[in-house]
């Protein structure tokens, strides 16, 4: 009797130890189906989802690209009565199972207060410009003269891409606070490395060209260019 009655319990013990597994086994597999539509559902958002960036310009002729223009950012250039603003340029294009958009700007007004007078820094859009430096004495938010602007344009796809981005090579120009006297100083650029006042009349700047690390003077009067040397290389 006694050895009926134990193994009567040990059945009931295993009816509900199996009971625990199924239940135990069916949240794993709710769980691992959840987990499985998330994972799904993420992948389709990325790669559906419109993806925005700054500082390309699409060239490709072989994609149908709709091209919208807005004007941007307005800097008082302090004691020039010049205001300057940015003409941005906002692109989306399909690729079939995701789109892009892409924002650059692509050319500056020059608006003189004094006189209402506006002149465009190009007489077209075909460049983009990757940024600007107000150059002026004391640090970046000195409230001193701004003496010139300087600009790191890229002008031609240089990796064949189909796209105008920093990493083609970079051309640096010059020009005076008010948008006029604008002159390329530097072309085919490898990398802008850095630059610093030394006066009101001289620019150091640290540039890569043609595989080579040099520095510069840029003549803030004539924006010309001097004293070119090669940066000494490390012993490895």
């Amino acid at each position: 009797m006694v050895i009926g009655v134990l193994s009567m319990e040990d059945n009931k013990f295993f009816k509900l130890v199996w009971r625990f597994n199924c239940l135990v086994i069916s949240v794993a597999g709710i769980l691992a189906i959840g987990v499985l539509l998330f994972v799904m559902l993420q992948i389709f958002t990325e790669t559906t989802r419109e993806r925005n960036r700054q500082n390309i310009v699409n060239i490709d002729e072989n994609e149908e690209v709709k091209e919208n223009w807005r004007l941007g950012q307005v800097t008082n250039l302090l004691s020039h009565k010049t205001l300057m603003i940015s003409l941005n340029s906002d692109q989306s294009f399909n690729r079939g199972y995701f789109s892009k958009s892409s924002n650059s700007t692509r050319n500056y007004l020059f608006i003189n207060t004094e006189t209402n007078s506006e002149q465009w820094l190009f007489d077209h859009t075909n460049y983009l410009i990757e940024s600007t430096n107000h150059l002026r004495l004391g640090d970046y938010n000195s409230k001193e003269v701004v003496l010139a602007i300087l600009y790191n344009l890229v002008k031609l796809d240089s990796n064949s891409d189909n796209r105008l981005t920093p990493s083609d090579l970079t051309t640096i120009a010059i020009s005076k606070p008010n948008g006029s006297g604008y002159k390329e100083i530097l072309t085919d650029v490898e990398q802008v490395i850095g630059n610093t006042l030394l006066s009101e009349t001289e620019l150091f700047i640290i540039y890569q060209l043609n595989g080579k690390s040099l520095s510069s003077i840029i003549n803030l009067t004539n924006f010309e260019l001097s004293n070119t040397k090669e940066l000494p290389k490390v012993s490895l």
